[in-house]
């Protein structure tokens, strides 16, 4: 049923995107346009530069939806700018790069016609941008300690992440996994930073401890 309904929307949404460039020929104002179009560019640009600095050197923008937002508000100019925007101010690469940009949900929809497969790389990416943290087990303006949602089959993962000014760093910490029902606590010493983390499977609940560098 699942795949009959995927396949009935790409059907409708991409007859849909073809007939109302047709039909329809009320768009936006060349000045919200154009604005519309440098919006989507610009947070384009700064979420794929978080992404890359996220990954080779652990470093983003603070905040759990601050990056997010940037790239939440990149899909969507970029899917809807073909149907609501003036494009003869625009070149012949924009256009099709916003022509093809229109068509990310029908990709997405094929990609949901995969058998199993599909249906966890979709849900997978989706959790990751609209789900940043599972549960916030300790946070102050030094530190958070989040469990992240991996994917659909991998188990919540504790993430550590330093706070900056406008910058927080992901702190590495291998295989390390915790339950929802388990607790946290944060002591900063003269040198360095204690984590406690007490397990509620533990019978004695003697506290693992993590410790790393002074953060203050």
């Amino acid at each position: 049923m699942t795949i009959v309904l995927t396949i009935a929307f790409i059907l409708l949404y991409t007859y849909g995107l073809f007939l109302w460039d047709k039909l329809v020929a009320w768009r936006l104002t060349k000045k919200v346009s154009k604005t519309i179009k440098y919006v989507h560019y610009f947070t384009l640009f700064v979420a794929l530069t978080i992404v890359l600095t996220y990954f080779q050197y652990g470093v983003g923008l603070r905040g759990l939806w601050t990056t997010r937002t940037f790239a939440i508000i990149a899909l969507f100019t970029g899917v809807f700018f073909n149907f609501v925007a003036e494009k003869t101010m625009l070149s012949k690469i924009e256009k099709v790069y916003f022509k093809l940009f229109s068509f990310l949900p029908t990709v997405t929809g094929i990609i949901l016609c995969i058998p199993f497969l599909g249906v966890v790389i979709v849900v997978t990416l989706l959790g990751r941008i609209f789900e940043p943290a599972n549960k916030i087990y300790y946070e102050d303006d030094n530190i958070r300690i989040q469990s992240t949602f991996r994917g659909v089959l991998a188990p919540k993962q504790i993430d550590f992440f330093t706070k900056r000014m406008f910058t927080e760093k992901y702190l590495y910490v291998p295989n390390f996994y915790c339950s929802d029902n388990d607790s946290i606590a944060v002591h900063y010493d003269n040198d360095s930073t204690r984590i406690f983390i007490y397990e509620q499977s533990v019978c004695d609940n003697k506290p693992e401890i993590i410790c790393i560098d002074k953060l203050q």
